[in-house]
């Protein structure tokens, strides 16, 4: 899902900053080297807010997220390369999830008061 929000705000982003033709075949400008999608998430999740509060949970619950969702292991690869069992992973990772959401509200609170 990350990946796909990229890559819409990617092609948005060249739609108003690219020259009209290449907007329409939906190039890039000649002679840039954007990133791929791909990359800009790693990067976001090693420097941006996401990679902050990853930094932030408990390392057995960044472990089980880093595997499931970076590196696409399923709950059973995942619990083999860990060493714990498939409902540990499955429980860890629903903690993680909540304890990251926790923290990126703590980060950067939505202005509207409500719930991201």
């Amino acid at each position: 899902r990350l990946v796909d929000a990229y890559r819409a705000q990617e092609r948005a982003a060249r739609l108003r900053t690219a020259p009209m033709e290449e907007a329409w075949e939906g190039l890039p400008p000649a002679g840039a080297a954007a990133p791929s999608a791909e990359d800009r998430v790693l990067a976001g999740l090693e420097y941006g807010d996401v990679g902050t509060a990853l930094d932030r949970i408990p390392p057995e619950l960044r472990e089980v997220l880093r595997a499931t969702v970076v590196d696409g292991l399923s709950t059973r690869e995942a619990a083999r390369l860990l060493g714990i069992p498939e409902g540990t992973v499955k429980s860890r990772a629903m903690r993680a999830r909540a304890e990251l959401r926790a923290v990126l509200a703590q980060m950067s609170p939505s202005p509207m008061g409500g719930p991201a």
